[in-house]
């Protein structure tokens, strides 16, 4: 079962990157294989789910906020 999968149309702002030719080939795949036709909803999804796994970078925005 995928665990990205394709949203609904959001603001967007448009960004350049560079990245290893092998894992955009990988993230091409597994975008096939889940059915995501926009990359960016790749990017988009493993960065939240990144940033909600991350703990020390949950502590750092939560002592941030009670500043």
């Amino acid at each position: 079962m995928p665990i990205i999968k394709e949203k609904p149309k959001q603001d967007k702002t448009q960004i350049r990157i560079s990245i290893e030719a092998k894992i955009l080939d990988t993230i091409k795949q597994y975008c096939d294989w889940a059915g995501v036709k926009k990359h960016d909803v790749f990017f988009e999804q493993a960065a939240e789910y990144l940033l909600s796994k991350d703990k020390e970078w949950k502590h750092h925005i939560n002592q941030k906020e009670s500043v």
